[in-house]
């Protein structure tokens, strides 16, 4: 595989007097061509990817300018979701409030069709399950929960963290809800009863970068297109394991984001620098033990680093678009990148 930029950036800005929106967390709607980002702004900006460029000052490149969604009045929004269909944006953030945000005539609407109550702490993130019916959200009260979407009724409330419950997903075949946290722990749950399945011990420090602390525990996770494997990053470091087993089968010195393509085995992640894998599954094993049956250091990711994206300090957001064909990179000017992916 390799990766193509896209001849144009897609920026956002408010006007406001001071340094640049970081990028936070990046989404592709699933059937119109745009482009959403949650950045630190504390709203969401939407773009058209087939969008006119023009020129922006301070701006090498031409450029699609992005419209910001939901006001500055319900706080730092943290965490969204598109709706598998299209039909819905679902957002969570600091006022501690669930929304859902209507889609017509390309964009989000401008008032909430639905909101609720979630947590007692910020949102910190929010998914769509894979049919739509469902959301879940984590907060920083360590907990996880699941609403129905059509109502935003709490249907239940899981328990299980010690710490603020950082990111969520699903298997790609809805069967499971995978959730990490600060605590650094990984808890895997049935996605039909909401039933412990499993635990991974991912890890956790304040200071995984010496002198500059990073996000502790776990900040992003995926799971691949035939829901064999999770990668789990955060700090400094990329983990995956075998998804049926919580094994680690790989690990690499690259943190916080991460994203696996939709339908082969490619594998992204990294902050200031995202690196590209054609991974090379039927070597993703665990790492032999020692005589005194204590597991050895996992392997790096088997395959080949196909392509590298440098982006700058403190960038974030990471995804493929659901056919594969590209694959969107959050920086921390204001931008977003796009590449073709072939």
């Amino acid at each position: 595989m390799k990766l193509t930029k896209v001849e144009k950036l897609y920026f956002v800005d408010d006007g406001a007097k001071r340094g640049p929106m970081t990028m936070f967390r990046v989404r592709f709607h699933p059937t119109e061509p745009k482009l959403l980002a949650l950045c630190v702004d504390r709203r969401v900006a939407c773009w058209d990817l087939n969008g006119e460029p023009r020129e922006v000052k301070g701006k090498k490149e031409q450029v699609v300018v992005g419209e910001l969604l939901c006001p500055h009045e319900i706080g730092w929004v943290r965490g969204f979701d598109v709706h598998p269909r299209g039909e819905f944006v679902a957002t969570g953030g600091s006022d501690r409030t669930l929304r859902l945000w209507k889609w017509a005539d390309g964009w989000p609407s401008e008032q909430p069709s639905h909101q609720a109550a979630a947590h007692d702490g910020w949102v910190e993130a929010v998914a769509f399950s894979p049919d739509g019916k469902t959301i879940v959200t984590a907060g920083a009260d360590a907990l996880v929960k699941v609403w129905d979407a059509a109502s935003l009724k709490l249907m239940q409330s899981l328990k299980g963290h010690s710490k603020y419950a950082s990111d969520l997903t699903f298997s790609p075949d809805g069967r499971l809800l995978i959730s990490g946290a600060e605590d650094g722990m990984v808890i895997v749950r049935d996605a039909s009863d909401y039933s412990e399945v499993s635990r991974i011990e991912f890890g956790s420090t304040n200071n995984q970068f010496g002198q500059t602390p990073r996000h502790s525990g776990v900040h992003r996770l995926a799971v691949s297109h035939d829901n064999r494997w999770l990668a789990a990053a955060g700090g400094e470091k990329l983990d995956v394991y075998e998804l049926s087993s919580g094994e680690i089968v790989a690990s690499e010195r690259l943190g916080m984001e991460v994203a696996f393509h939709p339908a082969a085995d490619v594998l992204a992640g990294g902050e200031s620098e995202v690196k590209f894998w054609s991974f090379e599954a039927g070597k993703l094993v665990p790492p032999e033990r020692d005589k005194n049956g204590k597991s050895r250091s996992p392997q790096g990711i088997p395959g080949e680093s196909f392509a590298s994206v440098k982006r700058g300090e403190w960038s974030l957001g990471l995804q493929f678009s659901p056919d594969g064909r590209q694959v969107a990179v959050g920086k921390a000017d204001g931008t977003v990148e796009v590449y073709d992916v072939a």
